[in-house]
């Protein structure tokens, strides 16, 4: 099921803890192609928008599926894709007096968001496994001229932007988990889990005793 266009899949399919597949995004049609590693740049040829994608399945029943949530935020992209391409590139232009302090030099000089065209890529699109308000959320991760190491990463909720950072922001669950207020609850499960982990790994080795 890896390597299919997940815009043709349906709710409640199983696809698995990780599925890889990807999606076409007319909107990214012209940007860089970044479709190497870390989001560096393989070609000189623009994007077909075509984009690579990495989407969490919904743990349910033992088996991890598709949830309802997640096919709903991949239609709303897929409609709406100039929609949500323009809200990341605002909230990017926004904050590039911020970007430009860091980066000094090595940041180009960018006055629109049509400029970020020459000087950017969608590499991988994440689809989250939480939600808010029947919507999951999704990650872009994109490559960048001022950055090669560590890339761009956004957050978002349908055209929301919720986060902007490095790379790793495109796939923070905490981020999610804040913006739709279930830290608290997430965070009393990952400590179970971990003491879960660490009663079995005792008595892993009172095994061999």
């Amino acid at each position: 099921m890896n390597n299919q266009n997940i815009s043709e899949l349906k709710p409640n399919t199983i696809i698995g803890e990780d599925h890889d597949g990807w999606i076409k995004l007319p909107a990214w049609k012209g940007f860089q192609t970044r479709n190497g590693a870390y989001g560096a740049r393989n070609s000189e040829e623009p994007s077909d928008g075509i984009i690579k994608t990495h989407t969490i399945g919904v743990l349910v029943d033992y088996v991890h599926l598709l949830s309802q949530a997640q096919f709903e935020s991949i239609q709303y992209l897929t409609n709406n894709s100039e929609i949500v391409r323009d809200s990341l590139l605002n909230n990017l232009l926004k904050d590039y007096p911020n970007t430009k302090e860091i980066y000094e030099e090595l940041m180009p000089e960018i006055n629109s968001i049509e400029e970020y065209k020459e000087h950017l890529g969608l590499s991988f699109l994440h689809i989250m496994d939480s939600e808010k308000d029947g919507f999951a959320y999704y990650g872009f991760e994109l490559g960048c001229s001022w950055d090669d190491e560590h890339g761009v990463g956004v957050m978002m909720h349908k055209d929301r932007v919720i986060e902007v950072g490095l790379a790793e922001e495109s796939f923070n669950h905490w981020t999610t988990y804040d913006d739709n207020g279930t830290s608290e609850q997430e965070q009393k499960n990952w400590e179970k889990a971990n003491e879960q982990l660490a009663r079995e790994r005792k008595k892993w080795w009172q095994f061999w005793k």
